[in-house]
């Protein structure tokens, strides 16, 4: 089993006026606009044959789901064009797979809000993973489909590139990476 050694901030829970709840109305959005590109991906790339031929249990894992309720948009979002992906696959008198989604997040993540905040009708089973997804979370070929949305700024140590005054990636002390350099874009993708 990997070690999960980062440890990174997360976000106040509950629905307070400094909560979750009121405070990610850009990652709800955000959401919202890449469904359709979520269910392009799964319908044009994911060959779900492969999974359902050693299982029933199509798994999925949001690394970095916070406390919900856009981990809950995103996942229905996923499992929705996973079903569809299916019927178009399968005969429609198949029986139909069942889902799990593993919802992984820091150890210090509120997981008690995520799960009281669980929509009652959902097509899926949910599970808690705690731990950082820089390290090993998952038995080998368990997971099936991973979903990271906002979670890039989490990265567990900055390029090197980026440090050095001599690189044409050094990125001068900013922590971010709006109108950078090709170069700088680049050393965040490795």
């Amino acid at each position: 089993m990997g070690s999960a050694t980062t440890v990174s901030p997360v976000m106040n829970c509950g629905h307070g006026d400094y909560g979750y709840d009121r405070n990610s109305y850009y990652q709800r959005e955000c959401a919202n606009l890449q469904k359709g590109k979520i269910e392009e991906v799964i319908k044009e790339k994911l060959d779900l044959k492969k999974f359902c031929s050693t299982s029933n249990t199509i798994r999925v894992a949001d690394l970095g789901c916070s406390i919900g309720p856009n981990t809950f948009i995103a996942m229905h979002d996923v499992v929705e064009a996973m079903k569809q992906k299916l019927q178009s696959q399968f005969s429609p008198s198949s029986k139909m797979s069942e889902f799990q989604v593993f919802f992984n997040d820091q150890p210090s993540n509120d997981f008690d809000t995520l799960f009281t905040s669980l929509p009652k009708e959902r097509p899926y089973f949910a599970v808690g993973v705690r731990g950082s997804f820089h390290g090993r979370l998952y038995p080998e070929s368990s997971v099936h489909f991973a979903f990271a949305a906002h979670v890039l700024n989490w990265l567990s140590k900055v390029p090197e590139e980026l440090l050095d005054k001599k690189s044409t990636a050094w990125n001068k002390g900013r922590v971010h990476y709006t109108n950078a350099p090709k170069e700088m874009v680049d050393a965040y993708k490795r």
